[in-house]
């Protein structure tokens, strides 16, 4: 009779056991996952901000049909237009839009707004004077 109940007693004690063994496997499955997972993550440093973007300059032409006119960016002066070529050259200028006159005595003035999107490196501008 002790051999009849002693499977019986196995079978208690592994239905006893059986919560504990899966909760165990449970808990390794979520350490491993947590392992792997903690192995696969990126741990480089974080990227360093880079210089600020560069804001492209623009040259800006200024043709004219009277050498020796002064030419004004925003009512200042800044370049007088050559003699033998016939144009000014504006140096480095930012996106903006531009009022750019062009004056001479014996001529009436003349201005043009200008918008410089910084697309190209070089803008040409034509203004025309006429004789009073």
């Amino acid at each position: 009779m002790q051999q009849q109940n002693q499977p019986a007693q196995n079978k208690k004690v592994l239905q006893g056991f059986l919560p504990w063994i899966i909760l165990g496997v449970g808990l390794l499955i979520m350490v491993v996952g947590i392992i792997v997972s903690s192995t696969l993550e990126d741990n480089s440093p974080a990227p360093r901000p880079g210089p600020a973007p560069r804001i492209p300059k623009v040259n800006l032409i200024v043709h004219s049909n009277v050498g020796g006119a002064e030419v004004y960016l925003n009512d200042q002066q800044k370049a007088l237009v050559s003699d033998t070529h016939h144009e000014a050259t504006l140096f480095n200028l930012a996106p903006n839009t531009y009022q750019i006159t062009v004056k001479k005595q014996g001529y009436a003035d003349r201005t043009e707004t200008v918008e410089i999107t910084g697309q190209t490196i070089s803008q040409i501008v034509e203004i025309y004077l006429r004789p009073r």
